[in-house]
């Protein structure tokens, strides 16, 4: 697994920093667990089981976590910790103050940008969100369509960004929401797994598996969950790659607006 941080806004520029790491985790007996590939997750029940014995589909609340995938190693992010899978790359998103508030998980060509939220103690969020996202977009000139995804209500859509100056392109995102005790998770997909089913199964499944530690300090909804580099993490710059999906949103909701 490689960790990549760097501001979104300088993806590409040549002072981006990369660290390589090959996470591991250590049990309870002393022993190492390597990380797995990433359709060990797809292959497991990724749903889950919640408190009230239906299906969850969502990610995991630290409170849930306890005696769930213990020999998972994650990566330690503060708020939000990330399975770590040999064969996917985590990105920690930084803004102008080099604060991490994203990490995006990428596999096989295609991505998934996940921020967290603080949320009110009794109700979702996602239903608000979802249609200011769609209404920002549809003004910028975006198409929007909702549609029922796997995870309830999403928004496809395809919308239009300047990616050099005079030079426009087109490209198709999936916005979903997850409303959670307290917390509000937005992901968006990129690449061929916002409009492929298969190719979003992999993704879909880390998604299941990520846990959100809200805390129990007072936060006004919306915020956003502070995030951290991991401290564990030694590597070396990496020569240039080849280039990786965008995951620009194109559009920044009121709740994101700190992300450049």
């Amino acid at each position: 697994m490689r960790l990549r941080r760097g501001k979104k806004d300088e993806a590409d520029s040549d002072d981006e920093l990369d660290e390589t790491a090959e996470p591991s985790h250590v049990d309870g007996a002393g022993e190492t667990v390597a990380p797995l590939e990433v359709s060990s997750a797809v292959a497991a029940d990724s749903a889950g089981v919640g408190d009230d014995g239906t299906a969850r589909r969502r990610p995991l609340d630290e409170s849930e976590a306890a005696g769930e995938d213990t020999v998972m190693p994650r990566l330690d992010l503060g708020s939000m910790r990330v399975p770590v899978f040999s064969d996917m790359e985590v990105r920690v998103e930084l803004n102008e103050q080099k604060q991490p508030v994203a990490a995006t998980l990428l596999h096989a060509g295609s991505a998934v940008q996940l921020l967290a939220f603080a949320a009110p103690r009794n109700d979702g969020i996602w239903d608000d969100v979802r249609a200011e996202i769609a209404e920002s977009i549809r003004g910028g000139g975006g198409q929007v369509d909702e549609v029922a995804g796997p995870f309830g209500p999403e928004l496809r859509v395809q919308a239009r960004a300047e990616v050099q100056p005079g030079q426009f392109a087109e490209q198709k995102l999936r916005f979903v929401g997850f409303d959670g005790p307290r917390w509000f998770v937005r992901g968006v997909f990129s690449g061929p797994a916002a409009t492929n089913p298969q190719q979003a199964a992999p993704l879909e499944a880390v998604i299941m598996r990520v846990v959100i530690a809200r805390g129990e300090e007072p936060m006004a909804p919306r915020d956003a969950l502070p995030l951290r580099l991991p401290t564990d993490v030694v590597g070396v710059p990496q020569p240039p790659e080849a280039e990786q999906p965008s995951i620009d949103p194109f559009v920044r909701g009121p709740e994101i607006t700190e992300i450049q």
